[in-house]
């Protein structure tokens, strides 16, 4: 939503631009305005998935007053690991597909297989950046795991495990959860 907001250069993605080229979390007020303006553009009666919101307790009561949230997934990997795969991605400047060096890699290196666009490591995956990222992470969403448990939502998964694996066992999860794709 951020990349799109600054791609789109709207009011909020200049805002939003500089903590997104910084690794810097950006306000709770700045970070809820362009989920509600996303959530209102799109139809989420058949549900939807929110990939790195909310980021805490603040920003999981402004979700609860706008839409419904019934599972959250928490995906639970060490700093370490963390920073070893950010540093591996890369993604098409283009389609904005994401790629790894390692565990995902393009067949022509360097070109994303889907739209021919370039490939490149982005401005916030070097590792001083990553660890400002788990920093604040650390400190604001670890309360949000409790939050969540709390309300009976919440569902870990072990994030350790390889790739393929993570996506396997969230589905077997929540299809065990009676969720549907």
């Amino acid at each position: 939503m951020f990349r799109a907001e600054i791609s789109q250069g709207t009011s909020l993605g200049r805002l939003v631009k500089p903590f997104v080229e910084s690794g810097t979390l950006a306000s709770d007020e700045l970070v809820d305005a362009i989920v509600t303006h996303h959530l209102k553009r799109v139809d989420i009666s058949r549900g939807y998935v929110l990939d790195g919101y909310p980021r805490n307790v603040e920003q999981a009561t402004h979700l609860d007053r706008i839409a419904k949230l019934n599972l959250a997934i928490q995906i639970k990997i060490s700093d370490k690991e963390a920073v070893r795969r950010l540093q591996g991605r890369l993604q098409c400047r283009r389609c904005k597909q994401v790629y790894h060096k390692t565990y995902a890699p393009p067949i022509k290196p360097g070109v994303c297989v889907i739209c021919g666009g370039h490939l490149v490591k982005r401005a916030d995956d070097t590792e001083d950046v990553i660890r400002k990222r788990l920093a604040g992470f650390h400190f604001m969403t670890e309360p949000l795991a409790t939050y969540y448990r709390q309300r009976g939502v919440l569902l870990s998964i072990n994030g350790e495990q390889a790739i393929p694996y993570v996506f396997e066992d969230i589905l077997k999860k929540i299809r065990k959860l009676g969720f549907t794709e």
